[in-house]
């Protein structure tokens, strides 16, 4: 009986350590012979990688030197590098069934390129497409299907992924953006971003806040100070490119030297701006009614094309501003020129711009109602007066006076 159960043990002992040596070893080339065409063919993903192994002791799963390659029609050649991608699971998690879940999923020295082309097409929908159809309830279509599965069918719906739940997510990635479509030479903006993420799921009720987010990041400039602070709550992530959640932060003061060309655009030669925001999404549309940028303009000098719209408007050097985010999360609007226009157009911007435009011509709003007298100059003789010339500055500011 004991040569048996020793027998036993060491057929175990052997099988784990295969398993365990096939795990660290053999997976990698299991991973590049069948996943990895399976995604090319399938999504047009085009994935490379380094090395996968899997600690069976220890529980964790990881993925070394993952790469993503942009598809056709994009300049640039990287979309999605990875340096290490680690899930720790758990021993007990492995053999209990049910919900899939994981203790902590990390990703580090990771960069994300996401480029709009010209025709205004985003390089990650692919990707986001892809992951869109793994984690649907439909099961993917076939290569020359007919169409959409009718209620007759005998195929049920199978869930594609098994329900997962993340209880601890961190992510340490750099962002680079690039859009060729809103100028030429293209736009280009570089984020060092930290994300922390709790308690995420892809299952339950679409409109429950289940998890919270925490995202801080910086410009990549040469001002290392944390540009934004995001906190909130997301509901369970059934689908990336219609999230659902509620964030609130600060935006620290950004120089516009550090983004000329977005802020030419805009209309401002120099200047900082500051603020806060809320940002309420639904199911991957931005409700505008929710989701506002307060932001507050600092030292701000107009362009010269910019003045001449104004018709010589003294523009204030300091105001604030409402902007409503509108759109989706793959093309979110943000209209800073109409916000301006209204931010103008209120009263007490409107008062102080009066203001300016009588201090510019050398007045003050007591002086102009005190002094009337047809030939007196400021100090009430003398030189004629002229009259206040405000035709064209309102029609700079609201268009042509009725």
């Amino acid at each position: 009986m004991k040569k048996t159960l020793i027998v036993i043990v060491v057929l175990l002992m052997a099988a784990v350590i295969g398993l365990q040596l096939f795990l660290a070893y053999g997976l990698t080339d299991s991973m590049r012979q069948l996943v990895l065409p399976m995604a090319k063919d399938r999504w047009n993903l085009d994935v490379t990688l380094e090395r996968v192994s899997v600690n069976l002791l220890g529980g964790s799963l990881s993925i070394h030197g993952v790469h993503v390659i942009n598809p056709p029609g994009f300049d640039d050649q990287s979309m999605i590098t990875m340096k290490r991608f680690k899930l720790t699971i758990g021993l007990l998690a492995l053999f209990r069934g049910g919900i899939a879940e994981i203790e902590k999923a990390t990703i580090r020295d990771a960069s994300l390129s996401v480029v709009r082309n010209r025709e205004g097409v985003l390089n990650i929908e692919p990707a986001l497409e892809a992951i869109h159809t793994a984690m649907s309830n439909a099961p993917a279509a076939a290569p020359g299907a007919a169409g959409p599965a009718t209620p007759g069918d005998a195929t049920p719906h199978v869930r594609r992924i098994p329900d997962i739940a993340i209880r601890q997510i961190e992510v340490k990635t750099l962002l680079q953006y690039v859009d060729h479509k809103i100028s030429e030479p293209p736009f280009r903006l570089g984020l060092d971003i930290q994300v922390r993420l709790k308690d995420i799921t892809n299952y339950g009720r679409d409109d429950v806040m289940s998890g919270t987010i925490n995202l801080l990041g910086h410009i990549l400039t040469t001002d290392r100070k944390c540009a934004f602070d995001l906190n909130g709550r997301i509901a369970p992530i059934k689908d990336p490119s219609r999230l659902s959640f509620d964030l609130t932060g600060s935006i620290q003061t950004i120089d516009f030297n550090n983004f000329q060309d977005l802020a030419k655009r805009c209309g401002f030669e120099k200047g900082q701006i500051s603020g806060t925001m809320t940002l309420y999404c639904e199911q991957g549309v931005f409700d505008p009614e929710k989701s506002v940028l307060h932001l507050t303009f600092n030292k701000v000098k107009l362009t010269k094309e910019q003045q001449e719209q104004f018709s010589g408007i003294p523009f204030p050097e300091t105001f604030k501003a409402l902007v409503p985010v509108k759109g989706t999360l793959t093309n979110p609007e943000i209209d800073i020129r109409e916000a301006l226009m209204k931010t103008l157009a209120s009263k007490d911007t409107f008062d102080a711009i009066i203001k300016g435009v009588l201090e510019a011509q050398g007045r003050s709003a007591d002086s102009q109602t005190k002094s009337n007298a047809p030939n007196a100059d400021s100090s009430g003789k003398g030189k004629p007066d002229q009259p206040l010339d405000i035709k064209d500055t309102l029609g700079g500011l609201l268009g042509k006076p009725e």
